[in-house]
């Protein structure tokens, strides 16, 4: 077991399980998010069968998986919540009669869910183990569901045809767009859902442009995916500049479309442990803060990992991502903190000075520490900025803004330092067991 998550796990003591001792920046998130489960148990909103899972996983994965949200019907979705009630309400029951009863419940919902089950059909692929998180969250049709890293490819292959089963929507469904084109069409990102979704789908529909849907696999987000024919990629790309320009001549901000693949769409479907705490119901969340409060603060830095481990090759194969380079004397040694960049350090988080902001203008980039990586033999950290959502940003004057990926990687564009070792980093990327799969399809 790798030495350094089991050490920080046996470092959790009491109820609100402090962290002393320094750790990588990854396996910080990992023990956060123990901690909020183990809360939660000790609260009495989620079983202790639960908390024990989630331990379990962590422990036999050594800290190493990956969250995913999965698409399911509302009932299974529902079924998944009473289960956690009822074994919930099982440890809390002392009269043998009531028990009985409860475990017939639990018995009969449990042979429910396992014939619908995402793991049952997973394990039939390969993977012996993975953790089916407590269903924390208000959303219909869908279940989080934890992945070891070394499973991932196998995951991706079930997961494609998994998607696929209920791609459907659009002016033509996957399957026929597929037929239709075939295979020739690309996948592009969309910084809209809901209302302007529906608008730009009559947009398409009046242009004639051959296109489908995806399944949104984060609702809330902001975000949509389609699948536009090649054929009509110019149409679409017509559409692109008029939706821009309506967008600045409304005054507001054109988020970003970008082109992604297979393998990427479905990386859209990933949640980090802040995420899935922070998509919580509010009664969990304020329960996380009372125990908060009586936490004693104390900092534990984070260890920034190299370039050559996995976490750095699946940022940079995923193109939910674009990749930076931060010079380490300039940017980082010498930037001016405030207060509140200070503060954000201390939470785990990686701060560095934004190239071209000086003086009463310097502006610090703020970025989970888990996305930075040490590279150029510690002369230069690799970040990586998401597209699909904002990236807080603090001034000099205290504020933290949430800052779109345009305005965000213009000044990181314009810089041409450290391009040698970008160039070399094609070739530097380490390999991650099981890639010699079949790539996912849908």
């Amino acid at each position: 077991m790798d030495r350094e998550f089991e050490h920080v796990m046996m470092n959790i003591k009491g109820k609100t399980g402090s962290i002393t001792q320094a750790i990588y920046a990854s396996n910080l998130l990992k023990i956060k998010f123990i901690q909020f489960v183990a809360r939660m148990a000790y609260k009495g909103y989620l079983s202790i069968k639960s908390r024990d899972n989630l331990t379990a996983f962590s422990k036999l994965s050594e800290g190493k998986y990956t969250i995913y949200n999965i698409p399911v019907t509302t009932e299974h979705a529902n079924d998944i919540k009473r289960l956690e009630e009822l074994n919930i309400k099982k440890q809390n029951e002392i009269d043998k009669g009531k028990l009985k009863e409860i475990q017939k419940d639990i018995n009969v919902l449990t042979e429910r869910i396992n014939a619908e089950s995402p793991v049952g059909q997973l394990k039939d692929k390969g993977i012996k183990h993975c953790c089916v998180l407590p269903k924390l969250d208000g959303e219909n049709g869908t279940v989080q569901i934890a992945i070891m890293n070394k499973d991932d490819q196998i995951f991706k292959n079930w997961f494609g045809t998994h998607i696929r089963t209920q791609m459907s929507g659009g002016n033509k469904d996957i399957n026929d767009l597929k037929n239709f084109t075939e295979g020739n069409y690309t996948i592009f990102n969309l910084p809209f859902e809901g209302q302007e979704l529906k608008d730009a789908c009559h947009d398409f529909d009046t242009l004639k442009i051959n296109y489908s849907i995806l399944p949104d696999l984060k609702v809330g987000n902001d975000n949509s995916q389609i699948a536009v024919a090649n054929a009509d990629r110019n149409k679409f790309q017509i559409w692109v500049k008029m939706y821009r320009e309506q967008m600045l001549k409304d005054e507001k901000e054109p988020g970003t479309i970008y082109e992604m693949n297979t393998e990427s769409y479905m990386d859209t479907a990933i949640l980090d442990e802040n995420e899935y705490i922070a998509k919580a119901e509010p009664k969990y969340q304020q329960a996380n803060k009372e125990f908060e409060k009586q936490e004693t603060k104390t900092v534990a830095p984070c260890i920034i990992k190299k370039d050559d481990c996995e976490e750095f090759v699946r940022l940079k194969r995923d193109d939910n991502f674009e990749m930076v380079t931060i010079n380490k004397e300039s940017l980082v040694d010498n930037m001016s903190f405030t207060a509140a960049s200070k503060k954000m350090r201390d939470n785990g988080y990686f701060v560095s000075r934004i190239p071209g902001t000086y003086g009463d203008n310097e502006k610090h980039l703020i970025l989970p520490a888990q996305n930075v990586f040490v590279a150029d033999e510690g002369k230069t950290y690799v970040g990586f900025i998401p597209k699909n959502k904002p990236t807080m940003v603090a001034e000099r004057s205290g504020d933290i803004k949430d800052t779109s990926f345009d305005k965000i990687y213009k000044p990181y564009e314009s810089v041409s330092r450290n391009m040698a070792y970008v160039k070399n980093l094609q070739n530097k990327a380490p390999a991650i067991q099981n890639k010699i799969l079949a790539k996912p399809k849908l």
